[in-house]
């Protein structure tokens, strides 16, 4: 199963992320502007992770998010970006 999971690197986005990632059968691609990006450290347990990918871009830019979506198989987008 291929998440997306934008505003991934929020308080509620990254706990999502570090959540699926402990699933070995998920694959969990961040997307997120790093506007608000004050919960970074909490991603460092995952950054590495064979199953995490990070995309910084905005989901407002149609082409980035098209060519996520497209490239990463998504089966499930969550949208926790603000």
């Amino acid at each position: 199963m291929n998440f997306l999971v934008t505003g991934g690197a929020g308080f509620i986005g990254s706990a999502v992320c570090r959540h699926l990632c402990a699933n070995p059968a998920y694959r969990v691609t961040n997307l997120d502007k790093l506007t608000y990006a004050g919960n970074l450290a909490s991603l460092r347990p995952i950054e590495n992770a064979h199953n995490y990918r990070f995309e910084q871009a905005d989901i407002c830019d149609e082409k980035a998010v098209l060519d996520i979506l497209r490239r990463d198989d998504i089966d499930i987008v969550m949208n926790l970006a603000a």
